[in-house]
């Protein structure tokens, strides 16, 4: 698995893990204080990397993260985006030194996946399920996830530069069941918890995800963010920026 390390003076380590048929130049634009690692799953941007392995599956990309992340001995705050943060709640019990979890564009799914409940029905989002929709689709999906369809672009140039097997494996990784009681994990971590709500995301259930927090045990928080779809770092850099640094000063403070 690929990565990018972006080095600070501070310990503390940000995690941003990227979506399905994405990248980590979503976060791209950020603007943060401590040291950063951007994980690249296998089957993305697949133009700049060379990457042999063909599974990607669910179980494998926690495996690659678990000992990815754990093999910098920090503590850790772990941020994922739609599928990353479906990723991030999976593989949070795992990362040795947690500190805190943020996800968004990301609801925490029961077991069995209750669709109905976490996510809104929007027919042109399942092209992020499809091997290969066409470019018509592909962008029609693009721009109904962004509420400045100026950032869609990005999102299709994405889409083109990952395996569309990617989709598929994700798609038979729901179906099958392989996904783990992501809202009992959520709701019972013992770290702080956030969850980042673009107020304009077509795709989550912003009731569910206000029924979420209530249940949650210890500190979680529900921020929502104006004029932003699916992807806040891509759409809002800066306030995304100024919520996780101000986070990271909270979670990273040394034990008195």
């Amino acid at each position: 698995m690929k990565s990018t390390f972006i080095s600070s003076n501070k310990e503390g380590l940000i995690v941003l893990l990227h979506g399905s048929s994405s990248s980590s130049k979503v976060f791209k634009k950020l603007q943060l204080t401590n040291s950063v690692l951007a994980p690249t799953l296998s089957g993305h941007e697949i133009n700049e990397n060379t990457d042999e392995n063909d599974d990607f599956s669910f179980k494998f990309y926690k495996s690659e993260l678990i000992q990815l992340i754990n093999s910098y001995s920090r503590p850790v705050f772990l941020i994922g985006n739609s599928i990353g943060g479906h990723l991030a709640i999976e593989i949070a019990n795992d990362i040795k030194s947690l500190k805190g979890l943020m996800i968004f564009g990301t609801p925490p799914v029961k077991k069995p996946v209750n669709f109905e409940e976490a996510f809104l029905p929007v027919a042109a989002l399942q092209t992020f399920l499809t091997e290969h929709p066409t470019q018509k689709e592909i962008e029609e999906a693009a721009a109904i996830t962004v509420y400045d369809d100026k950032y869609s672009t990005m999102v299709v140039a994405d889409f083109n530069n990952s395996n569309p097997k990617v989709r598929t494996t994700t798609a038979e990784d729901i179906s099958s069941g392989n996904w783990l009681d992501q809202h009992k994990i959520f709701t019972e971590l013992k770290c702080p918890k956030f969850i980042v709500s673009g107020v304009q995301d077509p795709s989550v259930n912003p009731s569910y995800l206000k029924e979420v927090v209530e249940q949650s045990k210890g500190d979680a928080q529900l921020i929502f963010i104006e004029n932003c779809g699916h992807y806040p770092t891509l759409e809002k850099p800066e306030e995304m920026s100024e919520i996780i640094n101000q986070i990271a000063i909270d979670i990273f403070k040394p034990l008195k």
